[in-house]
């Protein structure tokens, strides 16, 4: 009797390895009795979709990524007007060994490599859409790309700079629903705050029925040329001022099209030259500094809250030399010298941190969207944590909600 029962447990967990193996849904399954199918039980995946961007420019300067993202997304391809892909130094890294082998790791996490193609003139953005051949050259070239170098998708990065809702029209529309079917996998494509902010409601919902995933670029809120400093991706913000509580409560209404947004979130902020050391204080005419990267950010000291964006900022001063021409008089004639000399700057840098990233995965959870992203990969630090370490939270989070 006992060797049966043996001889059962070795087949019943024979058979549970196969079907396991050969059966890996997205559902995991627990055996909780070998002894009967009723030991079978379903585990729920309550977990939302991690999209990395790699930038071209950042591949070989980052970890090596597992599970800490779902979507690795190389950023990417760029696009002429007459739908041909520009095979310049950057995107011929799509088939350098150093990118090859981040790809393998993607894939033996589970995850997705996607590949992104970006347009950002309007001129040729327009062009593009209205010509049929353009259209039809583009699909092909990228299903190329996809079958022959493994991607299981693709992100569509076409930014309209004058008018952020123009990707709303039905052309455009039409050109995602063509790529859909064009042989190019799971569709994402990028679009602003402002898209969401300012868009239809019933054209937003018809882009969302059209591709797989819509990114919203939840970010420069306050960009270099901002007349202002202040957080690049603010929680909420001074009356008339965009904020990421806009982009929710716009989704708030759209059910369970909203599990189809994915909210991307910064990984980097910025520096300006500031008229002084106030909460968003005038820059100073051409005092953009830099982008401060999180890496940077956390060794930041004296930092301060910024109550309404809900993210850090830091205001310091640097001494600047400068030099002015002096004219002095000796006896008849006018000397003209340089004196040099030296003043203080102020500068103020708004930036992310841990906690501040978390806040904005809450808002992401609690609208049920299906996920976030990070711009960039690689920004956060050679060495970080914080995707893992995110990654656990906004699972953890969307357990509860």
């Amino acid at each position: 009797m006992i060797k049966k029962t043996l001889i059962g447990v070795v087949l019943v967990a024979g058979i549970a390895g196969i079907l396991l193996r050969f059966y890996p849904s997205q559902i995991e399954r627990e055996l909780l009795n070998p002894l009967g199918w009723q030991g079978w039980v379903e585990k729920k995946s309550v977990g939302r979709e991690v999209v990395g961007f790699l930038p071209s420019w950042m591949i070989g300067k980052t970890k090596t990524y597992g599970k800490e993202v779902d979507q690795l997304v190389f950023s990417g391809i760029e696009v002429e007007a007459d739908g041909s892909l520009v095979w310049d130094v950057q995107s011929k890294k799509l088939r350098g060994d150093t990118y090859k082998k981040l790809k393998e790791e993607t894939k033996n996490s589970g995850g997705k490599n996607i590949v992104s193609i970006k347009l950002f003139e309007d001129e040729d953005l327009e062009a593009f859409i209205a010509s049929p051949e353009a259209r039809t050259k583009l699909i092909n070239e990228v299903s190329e790309v996809v079958k022959n170098d493994g991607f299981e998708g693709v992100n569509i990065d076409f930014e309209y700079m004058s008018d952020a809702t123009r990707i709303l029209d039905d052309d455009f529309v039409s050109f995602m629903r063509q790529a859909k079917n064009g042989g190019w996998g799971e569709i994402g494509v990028d679009v602003f705050a402002n898209t969401i902010i300012k868009g239809d409601v019933e054209q937003l919902k018809g882009m969302i029925d059209a591709v797989d995933w819509v990114v919203i670029m939840a970010y420069d809120f306050h960009r270099p040329g901002s007349d202002f400093a202040g957080s690049v991706a603010p929680i909420e913000a001074e009356l008339g001022q965009r904020s990421i509580k806009e982009i929710v409560n716009k989704l708030s209404s759209f059910e369970a099209k909203r599990q189809k947004v994915i909210m991307a979130l910064p990984l980097y902020g910025y520096e300006w030259v500031t008229v002084d050391n106030s909460y968003g204080s005038a820059q100073v005419s051409g005092g953009y500094g830099r982008t401060v990267f999180f890496s940077e950010g956390i060794g930041f000291t004296g930092i301060n809250w910024d109550e309404k964006g809900l993210s850090p900022w830091a205001t310091w001063q640097e001494a600047v030399r400068r030099s002015r021409v002096v004219s002095t008089k000796v006896g008849r004639r006018t000397v003209k010298k340089t004196e040099y000399y030296t003043i203080n700057q102020w500068h103020s840098a708004y930036f992310e941190n841990e906690k501040s990233l978390k806040i904005k995965i809450d808002k992401a959870m609690e609208t049920e969207l299906g996920g976030v992203g990070y711009w960039a990969l690689g920004y956060e630090g050679k060495n970080s944590s914080l995707l893992s370490d995110l990654k656990v939270y906004m699972n953890e989070k969307a357990e509860v909600e």
